[in-house]
């Protein structure tokens, strides 16, 4: 097995940072004494490959520059390959996206030295991974993802922005841009939800899944969510008005959306969600199919880098959290 990192770049993210910020980011890899090796993304899920490809000729240590999308493509070829255990592998971010709400959950700082210390150092937190089944195009598929997925309003919102992405555009309030043109015509589901065996059914607007707290470029949706605790935060927005829903924008962003009398929150291992007419899927900012759902989690599947401190900040923020879910 090799010893040093293997990373994968996605020259795209960021609105071509990950191209032009690259030979700063090298240079300072290199001023670390960090030995590496690397690859530049050319197209949607290459990410996937070079992260198999990497595992299969013995990389054990892996580094994404990009954003949520990017880290999500790297762990699922991590979950994907067969070589060795994903608990064996440790993955580090240097995030140059527009949302990097994985990174937010870390407290990791924003600036390029920084991260780069922090992967010299190697401290290493095991977190859960989460997958999820669902349909698309009639055909079952799965996807594991680090952060949050969400389901209804939250995917139609993240389905928007990434055509938007696709379309050369870039930039803090393309999220909250897409929010509000979706809030035009967007309207509740019918939804059967089914947490470790107990049923509810509600007409519901919205429905996020949190390992981490963040998600939607900073907002917490699931601000009680606990990234080791082996299982999902769940919040679900019931019918509401759309003039409700601008009014609370800020709820989104300041952790209190929980007070909402509409909101609704849950945590369980295994989440099972039909709906009819079918709504979609989002995770970790990427759009995949539709329902039905299931739900499994992977506890403390992962090692990610993070940066000093954490842990015991973590420990802290984690048991404040515990008490107010109760």
């Amino acid at each position: 097995m090799k010893n040093n990192w293997f990373i994968v770049v996605n020259p795209r993210a960021g609105g071509e940072k990950g191209r032009i910020d690259w030979p700063t980011i090298e240079g300072l890899l290199v001023k670390y004494n960090i030995d590496f090796d690397y690859a530049f993304t050319e197209h949607k899920h290459h990410a996937v490959e070079l992260t198999v490809s990497a595992i299969k000729r013995g990389y054990k240590k892996l580094i994404a520059v990009g954003g949520d999308g990017t880290l999500n493509e790297v762990v699922n070829g991590i979950f994907i390959q067969k070589e060795i255990s994903a608990s064996e592998i440790i993955v580090g971010v240097i995030a140059v996206g527009t949302g990097n709400d994985w990174f937010r959950m870390y407290n990791i700082p924003i600036g390029y030295e920084e991260c780069v210390k922090a992967i010299k150092a190697e401290y290493v937190f095991k977190q859960d991974v989460g997958k999820v089944e669902y349909r698309e195009s009639l055909v079952q598929h799965s996807r594991y993802f680090v952060n949050a997925a969400g389901i209804g309003f939250d995917a139609e919102v993240a389905s928007r922005t990434n055509r938007l992405k696709d379309l050369g555009q870039r930039g803090a309030l393309l999220y909250m841009i897409s929010l509000l043109k979706a809030l035009i015509g967007y309207h509740h589901t019918k939804v059967s939800i089914t947490i470790d065996g107990n049923t509810i059914q509600e007409n519901a607007f919205s429905l996020t899944l949190g390992i981490g707290r963040y998600n939607g470029a900073g907002m917490m949706q699931v601000p009680n969510a606990i990234a080791n605790d082996g299982l999902y935060d769940i919040t679900m927005i019931k019918k509401i008005s759309k003039f409700s829903v601008l009014k609370n924008i800020h709820r989104l962003y300041n952790g209190t959306i929980l007070k909402h009398p509409k909101i609704k929150s849950f945590r369980g291992e295994v989440i099972e969600i039909t709906s009819n007419p079918p709504v979609r899927l989002e995770t970790d900012g990427e759009s995949l199919g539709e329902s039905p759902f299931r739900f499994t989690i992977l506890p403390e599947a992962i090692g990610v880098v993070v940066s000093e401190g954490f842990v015991s900040q973590f420990k802290m923020e984690s048991e404040l959290c515990a008490a107010n879910a109760v």
